[in-house]
């Protein structure tokens, strides 16, 4: 289950509700490896919110890559501010769709294929979905109405969404005071006070951790994961994981390999 607020990113920005922002299984890590699926994973959220204004209510459907998804509106009043997405499940009507994202992303097929295997064949019934989701939905609006009263989303939540989709990209202090209009005294005080650490170090800590995912997930190698991350050296890229992990990418991957999810 993953949550995806679009109006009011602001509450799961810095709460503990940040890791359900992402599908954690190995296969839509594979598929967002590439800079290519992590853009068309990132138009998939936009046509969902648009089709959540439309429908108004619980739909299902398959997503680019073949995955089964079945997602639940969040609205505040009249006003759409994201949804839930219930997914990790294959879609046997729909399997052509790996063989086509592994040829669009440039993946390689049988890894594709071995991935997707992995994810879950039985779908939940409509029936418990709604007994399960429905209250949590319910919840999840209250609070969204209670905390973001009155509060405008800052300078420092765009910057984070913004880097979120774009952290496998050169990124630099100067090209977001560019981008969002704001000097590098501005974008450092307010990242700081904020975030609680520097954009710096926040970029590199949101690299390592899909490099992390990668390694545990994915079939690719180092170099591959170094350049998928946004590090553009393999060799610095091993240095940085082995001082802050403790251990070289490879021995990560041979300590986690195989855990589940």
């Amino acid at each position: 289950m993953t949550l995806h607020p679009i109006a009011k990113e602001r509450l799961i920005t810095f709460s503990r509700l940040m890791r359900f922002n992402i599908h954690d299984n190995s296969y839509c890590t594979l598929v967002k490896s590439s800079q290519g699926g992590n853009i068309c994973c990132l138009a998939q959220q936009r046509r969902v919110f648009e089709m959540c204004k439309t429908k108004g209510t619980r739909f299902s459907g398959t997503c680019h890559a073949g995955v089964w998804e079945c997602v639940y509106p969040l609205w505040d009043g009249e006003e759409m501010i994201g949804f839930i997405s219930v997914g990790g499940y294959t879609s046997p009507e729909k399997q052509a769709r790996v063989k086509d994202a592994a040829c669009r992303l440039g993946g390689d097929k049988e890894a594709f294929a071995h991935a997707y295997g992995a994810l879950r064949r039985e779908r939940p019934s409509e029936k418990r979905l709604d007994t399960l989701l429905f209250p949590l939905c319910h919840m999840l609006e209250l609070a969204y109405r209670k905390e973001e009263k009155g509060v405008e989303e800052s300078l420092i939540t765009q910057i984070l969404r913004y880097v979120r989709g774009h952290y496998a990209e050169p990124l630099t202090s100067e090209a977001l005071c560019a981008q969002f209009h704001c000097s590098r005294s501005q974008l450092s005080h307010r990242f700081k006070a904020e975030v609680g650490v520097g954009f710096r170090e926040y970029l590199l800590a949101l690299r390592l951790s899909h490099a992390k995912r990668l390694l545990k997930y994915s079939a690719l190698t180092v170099t591959e994961i170094s350049f998928a991350v946004g590090f553009n050296d393999a060799n610095y890229f091993s240095n940085v994981f082995k001082h802050r992990e403790g251990l070289s990418p490879l021995a990560y991957r041979r300590r986690t390999k195989g855990r589940t999810p």
